[in-house]
C-alpha cells in the first residue's frame, strides 16, 4: 500500500538519514500515487530506463542504484526504504546481479508485485564464463527460458561464444541463495571490497550460474519492455493501452538500433580486446564481437599480481587492440596491465553511469557500447 504524506512526514521527522532530495521524492511518490499511477521501483539505471519508457505519459519510476554506485556490492541506503515500501511494482534483475537487494525487497516490499526479471519467460540466458581467459566454447544457458536467436542471421552460428573468465563477482546461484550485505550505508561505495564471499562465487560459477547482465542483449530489452507492460497492465487496468503502446514503440526503436549497432560491429569481429571484468557477455554473444579475457575476476577485489601477469601475456601473445576500463572502478589497474604493450585503452560502461536517467538512457547506453567498441578497435596500430 503507498505511504499517506502523513506517515512520510513523521517517519521523516524520526530519521536523521531522510535528505531533502530523498524527502521530495517520496513527497513525489505519495503525488504519484493519489494521481492513480502505481508507484514503480527498479533497481538499476538500465531498467529504470526501459520502465520510463514503458510508463511515459502515465507515471515515472523510482531507481534504486543510481549514478556511479555498482550494483554488486551496492547497500540500501535507509531513506530508500520508503520507496519500497510504498511501491507497488518493483522491477528488478535479480539476487545474481545485486545479491544485498535481495532481504530489503523481500522485507520492504512485501506489498508490491515483484518481477524477477532474469527469471522471466522470455529472457535470454547465457552461462557465467569460467576461468581466466575466453579461450574454450561456452554453450546458452538452457533452463526453460527462451533462447531464441537474434534477427542478424547468426543462428547457425550461436552456439560459438568464447568461455572464459570465471565472473566471480555473481554472488549468488540461479536459484537465489545468494549471501546478503550489511545494509549499512559504509557499503554503499563501488570500491567496498568487504562481505564478498570468494568461495562461494566459486561455488555458483561451478553449478552453471547465469550471467545476469541480461538488459546488454537488445532482445532482452525488448522483452522486458513487454515484460513491463503486461504488468503494469494487470496492476493498472486504465492505463493498459498506454503501456503496452509504449511497450511496442520502444521495442521498435531498439530493433532499428539493433541493427544499425550490427552493422557498425561486424568490421571488427576478428579483433581482440580484453574487458575490465565479465560484464559483456550478452552484448558480444549478440553481436558476434568476443572478448579474449578480463582485468579482474571481481569488479570490486584487487587483480593479484599474477593475472596481471597473466593478462600482460595474452595482450603479447594475442596481439590484443585494446584493454578496457570502467567508469565505476579504478582506471589505475588497466593501466599497469597495458604497460609494455602498444594495446590502446577505451572505456566501457554497462550501467550508462554519465547517461541522464529516462526512456532514452537505454539506446544511448547500447549506441555507447557500439561507439566505444568501435573508436577503440577501429583505431591506429
Amino acid at each position: 500500500m503507498p505511504l499517506t504524506f502523513s506517515a512520510i512526514k513523521n517517519s521523516a521527522c524520526r530519521s536523521l538519514y531522510l535528505t531533502a532530495p530523498a524527502a521530495a521524492a517520496l513527497v513525489t511518490l505519495t503525488v504519484n500515487a493519489h494521481a492513480d499511477a502505481p508507484s514503480v521501483v527498479t533497481s538499476i539505471k538500465p531498467i529504470h530506463s526501459i520502465a520510463s519508457a514503458v510508463m511515459e505519459g502515465v507515471g515515472t519510476p523510482y531507481v534504486l542504484v543510481d549514478g556511479a554506485s555498482s550494483p554488486h556490492g551496492y547497500a540500501l541506503k535507509p531513506s530508500q526504504a520508503f520507496l519500497l515500501q510504498g511501491a507497488d511494482v518493483v522491477f528488478w534483475v535479480g539476487p545474481e546481479l545485486a545479491p544485498s537487494l535481495k532481504k530489503p525487497i523481500e522485507t520492504m516490499a512485501k506489498n508490491a508485485v515483484t518481477v524477477e526479471l532474469i527469471d522471466a519467460s522470455g529472457i535470454h540466458q547465457l552461462d557465467i564464463r569460467e576461468g581466466a581467459s575466453f579461450d574454450a566454447h561456452d554453450h546458452d544457458h538452457d533452463d526453460g527460458h527462451s533462447g531464441e536467436e537474434h534477427a542478424h542471421d547468426h543462428a547457425e552460428e550461436d552456439d560459438h561464444d568464447h568461455a572464459g573468465d570465471e565472473h566471480d563477482h555473481e554472488e549468488s546461484e540461479h536459484e537465489h541463495a545468494g549471501h546478503e550485505h550489511d545494509d549499512d550505508d559504509s557499503h554503499a561505495e563501488a570500491h567496498d571490497h568487504s562481505g564478498h564471499d570468494h568461495d562461494a562465487e566459486h561455488q555458483h560459477a561451478a553449478h552453471g550460474a547465469v550471467d545476469p547482465h541480461i538488459w546488454l542483449n537488445p532482445e532482452n530489452g525488448i522483452e522486458i519492455a513487454k515484460i513491463m507492460a503486461d504488468t503494469l497492465a494487470k496492476q493498472d487496468p486504465a492505463n493498459a493501452e498506454t503501456y503496452k503502446k509504449n511497450a511496442a514503440a520502444f521495442s521498435k526503436r531498439i530493433a532499428s538500433l539493433d541493427q544499425d549497432i550490427s552493422a557498425e560491429l561486424a568490421p571488427f569481429a576478428d579483433k581482440k580486446f580484453i574487458v575490465f571484468h565479465d560484464a559483456y557477455h550478452h552484448f558480444e554473444h549478440h553481436y558476434e564481437i568476443e572478448a579474449s579475457g578480463s582485468v579482474t575476476v571481481s569488479p570490486e577485489a584487487l587483480a593479484s599480481a599474477d593475472r596481471i601477469q597473466e593478462i600482460q601475456g595474452k595482450i603479447k601473445d594475442l596481439g590484443v587492440s585494446c584493454v578496457f576500463q570502467e567508469p565505476q572502478f579504478d582506471a589505475k589497474l588497466v593501466s599497469v596491465v597495458l604497460e609494455g604493450s602498444s594495446a590502446r585503452s577505451g572505456t566501457l560502461d554497462p550501467l550508462g553511469t554519465d547517461l541522464e536517467n529516462g526512456p532514452d538512457l537505454y539506446p544511448q547506453l547500447l549506441k555507447g557500447l557500439s561507439s566505444s567498441l568501435k573508436e577503440c578497435l577501429g583505431g591506429a596500430s
